[in-house]
Parts: C-alpha cells; sequence; structure tokens
C-alpha cells in the first residue's frame, strides 16, 4: 500500500488511542471499543452499504477467518452507514459472528475515514489496535487489493501478540 491509500483522512496516528465511540448493534445493545480495552486487540471494519454485493463478500471473508482473529485474542466490530434493522437482516444471513454496528449519520464514520453525507457513502477499510486502544494498523481505500489482507492483519496481530502478553 502506498502512504496516501494507508492514511485516514482525519490523520489518525500509529500508537495513539484510537477515537472512542459508542454504537448500537443488531442486538440493540450499545457497542465500544472501550468494551474491550485491556482484554482483546481490536479490529474495526469500515463497511459501505451492504447492499453491495463487494461489501458483503469482504465481509464473508472475516467470518470465513473469525475463529482465527479470535485465537489471536482479537475482537470484530463491523460499522456500516445503514441502519440497524438492515444490519440485523445481513447479520442473519451472513451468520456473522461478530457485531454490524450501525452509524447512519456517519458521525462515527466520519472520524475514522472519508464520509460523504448526502451521499452516504464512506471510503472502507480497516483499522487495527492493540488490547490498549492503540492504532496498529490502518488502510482505508475503494481498491479492495490495496487494504490490509486478512493474512496480513492475522500476521500483524500474531506480532502484535508478542509485544503485549497479558
Amino acid at each position: 500500500m502506498n502512504d496516501e491509500q494507508n492514511q485516514a483522512p482525519n490523520n489518525l496516528v500509529k500508537d495513539q488511542i484510537i477515537p472512542a465511540f459508542t454504537l448500537p448493534g443488531p442486538d440493540g445493545m450499545p457497542h465500544s471499543p472501550w468494551d474491550y480495552k485491556q482484554r482483546e486487540h481490536l479490529l474495526l471494519l469500515f463497511i459501505p452499504s451492504l447492499t453491495d454485493a463487494r461489501a458483503r463478500t469482504w465481509l464473508s471473508g472475516f467470518v470465513e477467518q473469525y475463529r482465527a482473529f479470535r485465537d489471536e485474542m482479537c475482537a470484530i466490530l463491523a460499522i456500516t452507514p445503514d441502519p440497524v434493522l438492515k444490519n440485523l437482516q445481513v447479520q442473519e444471513e451472513l451468520h456473522l459472528p461478530f457485531p454490524l454496528l450501525a452509524d447512519p449519520q456517519g458521525s462515527v464514520i466520519a472520524r475514522y475515514t472519508q464520509w460523504e453525507s448526502a451521499t452516504r457513502t464512506l471510503l472502507p477499510g480497516v483499522v487495527l489496535a492493540d488490547r490498549y486502544n492503540a492504532l496498529y494498523q490502518q488502510g482505508f481505500t475503494q481498491d479492495e487489493e490495496a487494504r490490509p489482507s486478512i493474512a496480513e492483519l492475522l500476521a500483524d496481530l500474531r506480532y502484535i501478540n508478542t509485544l503485549c502478553t497479558p
């Protein structure tokens, strides 16, 4: 990835604490990065509308490798601009083992990546934070091949685990 593609527009800085937020999940419960702090690493997935087939395919890759993420003590939260009801439908259809958080106004999305409120579109990507909520890696781009791959993210988690022993 080149630096331009890997930079979030809000200039999240490696090793600094990621912005806090609370968003509703499909279970109606609020979810926050602080729920995982000091217990698990956290992977945030910023997903365009789930009506997009490519977004669903990208999300499905994380479903297939979910056990490997859990083995590395990593929780996953996916954030979409879709409403809670739409996320609930997709959660059930794809049998997601992690929550889809609803941010229809884009207030959280805009803190992490590009957000166009008029069209409700976002620049998709990932944020990987260690168990202390410090940013380790980010990748935001429309080009799926340029985003960190699942294999890269798992390798990063293995490395983080050598640094952050409980």
